[in-house]
C-alpha cells in the first residue's frame, strides 16, 4: 500500500468526507498534535521507520509526512 492511501486511511474519520490531497495541511483537518504523534506512531510500526521528535515538530501538511517518510526510507 503507497503511504499517501496508509495516511488517508488512517485519517479517514477526521477526513469527514473530504478528498485528502498532499497539500493539505493537518490543522486544516482539525488534527492536533495528539492526533498526529497516534497517526505517526501507527506509520512507523507498519512501515518500520524511526521518527525524530523535531522532525514531528516540523509536519505541517501531508507532504511533509510524505517527504519525512521518502527521506526515512
Amino acid at each position: 500500500m503507497e503511504y499517501f492511501d496508509m495516511i488517508k486511511e488512517r485519517l479517514e474519520e477526521k477526513l469527514k468526507g473530504k478528498e485528502l490531497t498532499v497539500d493539505m495541511g493537518f490543522k486544516d483537518l482539525g488534527i492536533d498534535s495528539l492526533d498526529l504523534v497516534d497517526l505517526v506512531f501507527e506509520l512507523e510500526e507498519e512501515i518500520g521507520v524511526q521518527f525524530e521528535d523535531d522532525e514531528l515538530l516540523e509536519l505541517k501538511t501531508v507532504k511533509d509526512l510524505l517527504d519525512l517518510i521518502a527521506k526515512k526510507k
